[in-house]
């Protein structure tokens, strides 16, 4: 007998992700993620999935996998175990060891997480770093005799290691007092001195050094940094030679007001680094050919304000010796397709993995990476040749890691699925049948029969718990907020029990971003709802990804204005279709851009009977000052606050909240980087002096990500919150 989800379901959940395929394409490892109620967090572990023993490749069926199916495959076993959060597992190139990242202490101290290696034939791990703050990603080299790492560090300084802890502090007792109780001052030096979920920078920079690796050395070994100066170093390739290492930086004066990051190349003898853009824009995650001679990476030269450009496909020769050459001419592959790369899924399971590499096919013809599509993530392949740009995979689904061997035509990914938020599948790319093309933004990209490459499920997380419970799946439809509006995609989940005339309460929920996307994948909230009584609408406005670049610059004039037209459509068809809705008794919630929304809607009509603004957005006048990348509005509202005030006033809702009537909820949380909870106390100050029924929740030592992967017991928490209220002023 199943039953309705409730709150507490939440510490039952498991999550795999970032699967890795053995070099010989045997085994996957992958991290699995489970609360930890007795300490308030999460622990996390690294599995092994043995594949040898299922269909290999060519033998997987077409399309993509259905809800109930799977392939026989052994158990997994813990590679790791222990109350530590263990990430980011590497393969060495050979397939002996296993790199990772990992909270465990370093010789009895807490000192972050550092980077541990461990045999694959057994064996414990053993940590490589004692770096002082930590390491924030590695890669292993093309040889697997050295290791890159990605650290911050104060510039004038270079990479700090932790001192032992029996060494003998010979300081002025003065001094250490001194040090010891001042350890908390803040000491901002840069324009963006702060950072949603990372805090404070304290003037630090991200820079790539590397270490050797031997197998028998179980010291510390020395990180050398590649990278140097007042400078963010980020997304480090290693050539495949192993003589460079490629980075995105912008590496100008006073670099953080600048819009845009280069690709450099930085040489391992020494020698000086090489710029091979032209500073016109974002470059983002280099990946060099097989030869050598080539690397592909992200980026886009700005032609629209704000963030509404999309990231296209580009590719630059470089040659055999890239400090001899000045004459770099990048190539954009992609610029006839309207696709946009990158994982633009929302939701608000806590998922763990760095973005997919850009992976080249081993001919270097193509390129394979992924893309958001009509509320979906796929896989996508890019034929250098001609530019032509074609789905791998389709379905409702989003897979947010993936790993693939393009010379052994195999991938692993993780996948979120409307019936479960996390599962990893495998995925032949053997098959060279005819795809559908990427960026139509037609219902193909849904149609799993239009899938040619053969996929299986190996491993599904959360069963126990799913097996128990009553799963629901939305529908999707379609509206338009007039005849020559683009169409908007939407979905409604409908309650157990829902009747066909009237009744049933129903929720708006509205996305953060705005350049972000629902999927139809499980999402724990609805659910929630749904087990509660409530019908969930959800839909992907303008300004939403996923649906081509003039769809997403469409609110940069203002937002407000064609979005808040397009959510009152959805609303409205969802209300037309499902006759069980009660239009009499509708509330609204989002979070982020969401809660911008959410503030903008009941300053313009009070047809909702409650509201829920959470992490919200209210005077972009003060966000601009506020907001960690704050000062980079000002491209978005045609300069600074005082240069266009009205413009700031007019985009604001704070200004259109003096006949507000809707009772409304704000949920922040107070370290909030983003959008700091000064924007949530003007909702709630401004609301409360009117007399409108309002309460402020705010949760201490949480950051932008609370719903997701805030402390397990705030997020129960803001969940019984969330139906309180609804149930308050939303009657049943």
């Amino acid at each position: 007998m199943t039953q309705a989800f409730k709150p507490f379901d939440l510490l039952e959940f498991t999550f795999p992700s970032d699967p890795q395929l053995s070099p010989d394409g045997q085994r996957v490892v992958f991290v699995e993620q489970r609360v930890d109620p007795e300490h308030d967090g999460y622990r996390s572990a690294l599995l092994l999935l043995d594949v040898s023993s299922g269909p290999d490749a060519t033998g997987y069926p077409a399309g993509a996998p259905g809800p109930e199916s799977a392939v026989a495959l052994a158990a997994p076993r813990h590679f790791t175990t222990g109350y530590h959060r263990d990430t980011h597992p590497r393969w060495s190139p050979d397939g002996a060891h296993l790199a990772f990242l990992s909270n465990r202490p370093v010789e009895g101290d807490d000192i972050g997480r550092q980077l541990w290696v461990a045999p694959t034939t057994g064996g414990e791990p053993r940590p490589v770093t004692r770096i002082k703050g930590g390491v924030s990603a590695f890669r292993w080299s093309p040889t697997g005799d050295a290791i890159s790492l990605s650290v911050r560090c104060d510039p004038g300084v270079g990479v700090e290691e932790v001192e032992e802890a029996d060494d003998p502090d010979t300081r002025d007792p003065l001094v250490r007092l001194y040090e010891k109780y001042n350890a908390d001052v803040r000491h901002a030096k840069n324009l963006l001195y702060k950072f949603d979920g990372m805090g404070f920078l304290e003037g630090k920079r991200t820079h790539v050094a590397v270490i050797p690796f031997e197998e028998e050395d179980e010291g510390f070994p020395t990180p050398e940094l590649v990278t140097e100066g007042d400078y963010d170093h980020s997304d480090p390739a290693w050539s495949p030679d192993g003589r460079h290492i490629a980075v995105a930086a912008c590496r100008e004066p006073d670099p953080d007001p600048k819009r845009f990051r280069d690709l450099w190349i930085f040489p391992l003898d020494g020698g000086a680094p090489v710029k091979v853009t032209g500073s016109v824009g974002d470059v983002a995650a280099p990946a060099w050919s097989p030869d050598g001679r080539t690397i592909a990476y992200l980026g886009f030269e700005r032609q629209r304000p704000g963030w509404y450009d999309h990231h296209r496909l580009w590719t630059v020769e470089v040659g055999d010796d890239p400090g001899q050459r000045d004459d770099f001419a990048p190539i954009e592959k992609t610029g006839a397709q309207d696709v946009a790369f990158g994982n633009s899924a929302i939701g608000d399971m806590t998922l763990s993995g760095p973005p997919m590499d850009i992976t080249w096919r081993a001919d270097g013809s193509g390129v394979f990476h992924w893309t958001s599509e009509r509320g979906t993530t796929q896989l996508l392949h890019v034929d250098l040749a001609n530019g032509r740009t074609e789905l791998v995979t389709s379905g409702d689904r989003a897979i947010f890691n993936a790993h693939l061997l393009a010379d052994r035509a195999l991938g692993a990914l993780a996948v979120a699925t409307p019936h479960n938020p996390g599962q990893i599948h495998l995925l032949s790319l053997a098959d060279d049948a005819p795809a559908t093309v990427a960026g139509a933004f037609g219902d193909d990209v849904l149609d799993p029969g239009k899938q040619s490459m053969g996929e299986i499920v190996a491993y599904r997380g959360s069963m126990d718990l799913l097996a128990r419970r009553d799963v629901a799946v939305a529908e999707r439809f379609t509206t338009r907020a007039t005849p020559e509006s683009p169409a908007v995609d939407g979905w409604v989940l409908l309650p157990e029990g829902a009747g066909e005339e009237g009744g049933t309460r129903t929720i708006l929920q509205i996305h953060g971003g705005p350049a972000a996307m629902y999927t139809g994948g499980f999402f724990f909230e609805f659910q929630l709802l749904l087990g509660a009584g409530y019908a969930v609408v959800f839909s992907n406005p303008r300004g939403s990804a996923g649906y081509g670049e003039d769809f997403r610059t469409a609110i940069q004039p203002g937002w407000g204005d064609v979005d808040y037209a397009d959510l009152m459509a959805v609303i409205d068809a969802a209300l037309e279709r499902n006759p069980a809705l009660d239009p009499d008794r509708c509330g609204v919630a989002g979070g982020s851009y969401g809660g911008y929304m959410t503030n903008w809607i009941i300053g313009h009509t009070d047809r909702f009977r409650a509201a829920i603004t959470m992490r919200c957005v209210s005077n972009i006048y003060s966000f601009w000052g506020t907001c960690d990348l704050g000062p980079l509005w000002a491209d978005m509202y045609g300069g600074r606050p005082w240069e266009n005030p009205e413009k700031y006033y007019r985009q604001s809702p704070i200004w259109y909240m003096q006949d507000v009537t809707t009772p409304t909820l704000v949920i922040h949380s107070e370290e909030d980087h983003r959008c700091p909870v000064e924007q949530g106390e003007q909702v709630y100050t401004t609301l409360k002096d009117q007399g409108v029924p309002t309460e402020m929740i705010r949760y201490p030592n949480e950051s932008h990500g609370l719903s997701r992967d805030g402390k397990p017991w705030h997020r129960i928490h803001r969940l019984e919150r969330i139906l309180e209220w609804f149930d308050r002023y939303i009657e049943a």
